[in-house]
């Protein structure tokens, strides 16, 4: 093995004299014209000249020498010294003529060499700078090195440093075993190899049958010189170009560097794929958590948000099965949601205990486990996956603040799933911002159960305050009636059993307008401003008020915490019941107003208006101002009401915006 040291890497411009960028078209005609002046003049006329006008001008100095001097003069006298004479001279300006010429020849079949290779050059930096894809400039830059140097066989690697493996990703002349040998081969398997990207020079094998290294499988391929080149950018190896012969050959010193400068273009074209795969990735990878979070963030649907994650998962790594496990009870770990391909294998068991099978040992221990030869790993339990033909199984605890929430996994067809760090990375990512889910839901469900109890007491409330009382006020009045009745003073008992009417209609109102609230809190919730249209419009036919509901601005949501929607609805629906009962208004407008960092939302009427300070209605029970007030001062706001006699009422709520009143 000979590993030779060459010049410093040479950058080769590639564009013409005129400063234009060449084409490919360009470069072929500049080695054309490069490789037909090299056949002008005819180089064996001008060798005939230069053999012919010597011996000829020798003949006329020799004529003109005997017509001057005697032939005294001569060496060798006579006719046979003559002939001799000029037999030598002609026989030494032949020598002399063909030892200049074979020169020049060499030296013209150099720069023919040197020029088609600077073509190619051009040609190779061209296609690493136009195509956009990788494998397409390793083709096509292959099939240009093979050519100009004239070789059988050559093929160019891609070499993963952090994983100390090398892949064929152009083969030309070679057979098919080698190149499925060397796929995501290990360099310490390759002593050609990890000589390459450990010097980063090339290593030259002139001789390969007397390495013991090389000899096997130089002999399987029928190569007998070869040389291995590295590709490089910024000072590491990124790649390996490897040229063979089947003929003996010396590779020169220009062959070498030839080779470095094509590795350097290769190397900054293997780069660039690289760092724009880099970015996809990652472009993709934040697309996912993106969607996750954004998923997270604004629904508290834990199904919804589970598989949009694990469709995520799939989507972007190369799982191709995902899970998510939650806690049922403090034994047990069950199946919550899966997505992904053979779907009866992975339900044939959906339940284990803590510490048992993949989920419920993360559940127990809180650590990652990844295994890429499922069938070898005895605490899978899963026996149907396994013939399903899975190799690789992932399973990742779900932690939100540190609290365990359940369990992801995923599972992969192949061996070589999920052995990239940044899927690790991906899934470890989507598994807290799903637990954070999960934590959410919880915290949710537990917002509406307490909820639910508070509407309880509020109806309970209501009831005792409104229906009770009103109830209680019937009764003594059918007391006081029937009274009225026995005593024969029937006037009397006809103007309380008008008064009891009149009650009774209130009462049935209150009972349809505390319906209506229930059936639109009810109904889903669809924002703010669409639960109140909604009530408006139904509150307008029930009334007979003429309601509206105005919005400013582009925009129907304010970013208002659930708890201050709910005591709006609440102190909004109160306002609106009071117009109802006590204004005699024949219109209702409601205005919302943002207003820096709150929002006002005004109540106004036409009707008769109220004394805010004034005594209540005699015998009429209804919610007092103090409640409303209160309400609105639980969640960070303020209220305000102002009337004047015959002007109609005026309520102001402002609450905060924002998700943490």
């Amino acid at each position: 093995m000979v590993r030779t040291r060459v010049r410093p890497y040479v950058r080769i411009p590639v564009t013409g004299v005129t400063g234009r960028s060449l084409t490919m078209a360009d470069a072929h005609d500049s080695e054309k014209h490069s490789e037909t002046r090299g056949l002008w003049p005819n180089m064996k006329g001008l060798k005939l000249l230069a053999i012919v006008l010597p011996i000829a001008f020798l003949i006329l100095v020799d004529v003109v020498r005997q017509t001057i001097l005697s032939d005294k003069t001569y060496i060798f006298p006579g006719p046979f010294g003559i002939a001799f004479t000029y037999a030598v001279v002609a026989v030494s300006v032949v020598a002399f003529s063909n030892v200049i010429f074979a020169f020049i020849t060499r030296l013209q079949n150099k720069v023919v060499d040197q020029n088609r290779q600077l073509a190619a050059l051009n040609r190779i930096a061209l296609l690493a700078a136009e195509e956009a894809e990788l494998n397409d400039v390793i083709n096509k830059s292959l099939d240009e090195v093979i050519r100009v140097m004239n070789v059988d066989a050559g093929l160019i690697c891609l070499v993963d440093l952090e994983r100390r493996e090398h892949t064929a990703v152009g083969v030309r002349g070679f057979s098919q075993d080698l190149t499925n040998r060397i796929q995501r081969a290990k360099l310490d398997d390759d002593v050609v190899a990890t000589e390459v990207v450990r010097t980063g020079e090339p290593v030259i094998y002139e001789k390969v049958f007397k390495d013991p290294k090389v000899a096997e499988a130089a002999l399987r391929e029928n190569v007998r010189a070869g040389i291995s080149a590295p590709l490089k950018s910024e000072g590491e190896v990124n790649g390996i170009l490897a040229i063979a012969t089947h003929d003996q050959r010396t590779f020169s010193e220009d062959d070498i560097e030839f080779l470095m400068i094509i590795g350097g273009h290769l190397g900054l074209a293997i780069r660039k794929a690289v760092l724009f795969d880099h970015s996809q990735l990652q472009n993709k990878e934040l697309s996912a958590l993106l969607a996750v979070g954004k998923a997270v963030t604004s629904s508290f649907d834990l199904d919804e948000v589970v598989e949009l994650s694990l469709d995520a998962v799939i989507e972007v790594t190369s799982a191709d099965v995902a899970e998510v496990w939650l806690m049922d009870g403090d034994e047990e770990i069950a199946l919550h949601i899966r997505r992904g391909v053979s779907r009866d294998a992975f339900l044939t068991r959906t339940r284990f205990q803590i510490g048992q099978g993949f989920p419920g040992v993360v559940a127990r221990d809180l650590t990652r486990v990844l295994v890429h030869d499922l069938p070898s790993d005895s605490r899978f339990l899963r026996s149907d996956i396994v013939e399903a033909g899975f190799q690789t199984f992932c399973a990742i605890p779900m932690l939100s603040r540190g609290e365990f929430q359940g369990v992801l996994t995923v599972a992969g067809l192949s061996k070589d799933s999920l052995n990239t760090p940044w899927e690790l990375r991906l899934l470890d990512a989507i598994a807290e911002r799903v637990a954070l889910a999960v934590e959410n839901a919880h915290l949710h469900q537990r917002v509406q159960d307490a909820a639910v109890i508070q509407e309880r007491e509020r109806i309970s409330r209501e009831m005792h305050d409104g229906l009770g009382q009103v109830l209680g006020y019937i009764n003594a009045k059918t007391l006081a009636v029937k009274k009225l009745v026995t005593d024969s003073r029937v006037s009397e008992a006809h103007q309380e059993l008008s008064e009891m009417e009149e009650i009774a209609r209130d009462l049935y109102a209150d009972v349809r307008e505390g319906i209506l609230g229930l059936r639109t809190s009810s109904q889903g919730y669809g924002g703010l401003v669409a639960e109140l249209r909604q009530y408006i419009e139904l509150y307008g036919e029930m009334s007979g008020v003429e309601a509206n509901l105005n919005v400013a601005g582009q925009s129907e949501r304010f970013g208002l915490a659930p708890s201050v929607e709910i005591q709006l609805m609440r102190i909004l629906q109160e306002a609106l019941t009071n117009v109802r009962k006590h204004s005699n208004a024949s219109a209702v407008n409601v205005d919302f107003r943002p207003n820096g960092s709150q929002l006002e939302v005004e109540v106004t009427d036409n009707g008769r208006g109220i004394d805010p300070d004034g005594p209540r209605a005699a015998g009429w029970p209804r919610f007092g101002l103090q409640t409303m007030r209160e309400r609105a001062e639980s969640v960070g706001g303020s209220f305000d009401i102002s009337s004047e006699p015959g002007g109609g009422v005026k309520v102001v709520v402002s609450v905060p915006m924002g998700r943490n009143p």
